[in-house]
């Protein structure tokens, strides 16, 4: 099986994930041929660019919630730095 894997989830990685994922299925490709992959250091993303805002809890999605239902995966991992 193949894997596609974006690092990052934030807007960029987000689209690139769910367009992923939409591509392969409007091609017919199936995800036993090919996975899609989110890797992120957090199980969220923000849903706006206003990260210095002391309380973010407002504006966080859970990144499960948008990429399951696409069949996208998500793992957790950082920079080993």
């Amino acid at each position: 099986m193949k894997t596609i894997a974006i690092i990052g989830g934030g807007f960029a990685g987000l689209v690139a994930a769910i367009g992923a994922a939409r591509e392969l299925d409007e091609l017919g490709v199936g995800c036993s041929e090919v996975k899609v992959t989110l890797i992120n250091r957090d199980p969220f993303t923000s849903i706006r660019v206003r990260n210095y805002e002391r309380d973010l809890n407002e504006v966080r999605v859970p990144l499960d919630d948008v990429l399951e239902p696409a069949g996208v995966e998500r793992v957790g991992g950082k920079s080993a730095r």
